[in-house]
């Protein structure tokens, strides 16, 4: 599954787009053609040459270290400060799935079949019961809540699947999670996964995971019944972004946001823009909330909860 996800990042992120949209390269269009692209960074002026070979992988090689060269794998590891190929995982799982900007200088892929991540979805087994997610901390009365109701399913590997929706409520694609893998449906994009929407629900809570919502549920139930959760897997797209704003116009009045990202700087920060986002909403309230003395939700209730996780069946 890795040495295909590994695959997937070589030849599914285009090495010219990301390099500019995550770290600052700038195309140099003189010395640049259709196939070979010349990239220089403005703070650092590293000026690196970046194509597509023909197994369709991205590469790219340094024009000042000889030594610097490779995929987007070897890019991202060397310019991060990642200390492990983990960590460059994670960061580059967060670009798949989303929308790719679109630029002149990049030849036009054929139409995705947008409809494929919801005929997934919809053939993957619907229940009240997980191994993965029970072992994870979270009990069969949280999973099988009716406000989660036709959110999350497991397909035949065990993995947890945790459907998107657009605003119409079309299937846009999934969280996938397992064991030691993250990811998102091949060929879906990032939109919002949500719990049911209820009437009398007056709180928002956001997180960078469904499983964080789910941790998030089970370990206030009975003190927010009236709240609904809202992952959006991972740092938000600028179409999520915009997505979040609508969501929060169609809150009831009195509604309270609140922002139960990652308690690390890139959750601060991400708590930071949800709130400069429901300020411009009149009728929202803001509130950040930080698990304390754990990175996420789900690192929380797993120490909550490590009794009922040592009891399970092995």
């Amino acid at each position: 599954m890795h040495d295909d996800e590994l695959r997937r990042f070589k030849s599914d992120i285009p090495l010219v787009h990301y390099a500019v949209d995550r770290y600052g390269y700038q195309r140099d269009r003189r010395e640049s053609s259709i196939s070979s692209h010349v990239l220089r960074h403005p703070a650092t002026d590293d000026k690196i040459v970046v194509r597509k070979d023909r197994d369709g992988h991205w590469t790219y090689f340094s024009v000042r270290d000889d030594r610097d060269h490779g995929t987007i794998v070897d890019f991202v590891q060397k310019r991060g400060g990642h200390r492990s190929l983990g960590s460059v995982r994670e960061e580059l799982r967060q670009w798949l799935g989303t929308e790719r900007p679109l630029v002149d200088y990049v030849e036009a892929r054929p139409p995705r079949d947008t409809t494929l991540p919801a005929q997934t979805f919809a053939a993957a087994r619907v229940t009240a019961s997980c191994a993965y997610l029970h072992a994870r901390g979270l009990r069969r009365e949280t999973l099988g809540d009716p406000r989660f109701a036709g959110t999350w399913a497991h397909d035949a590997r065990g993995n947890a699947l945790f459907v998107h929706r657009d605003d119409a409520g079309a299937v846009t694609g999934f969280e996938v999670k397992n064991v030691g893998f993250t990811g998102f449906a091949p060929g879906g994009t990032k939109a919002a996964w949500q719990s049911l929407v209820r009437r009398d629900d007056r709180a928002l809570v956001i997180t960078e995971s469904a499983i964080d919502a789910l941790s998030h549920h089970q370990l206030h139930k009975g003190t927010r019944e009236a709240t609904r959760y809202l992952s959006t897997a991972g740092a938000p797209s600028s179409a999520q972004f915009e997505l979040l704003e609508r969501i929060f116009s169609r809150l009831p009045p009195a509604s309270t946001v609140i922002a139960a990202v990652d308690a690390d700087e890139a959750g601060h920060k991400l708590a930071g823009r949800i709130e400069a986002l429901a300020q411009r909403v009149p009728h929202v309230a803001f509130r950040r909330d930080a698990p304390a003395g754990a990175k996420d939700w789900n690192d929380l209730l797993q120490r909550v909860e490590r009794d009922f996780i040592r009891s399970l069946p092995p």
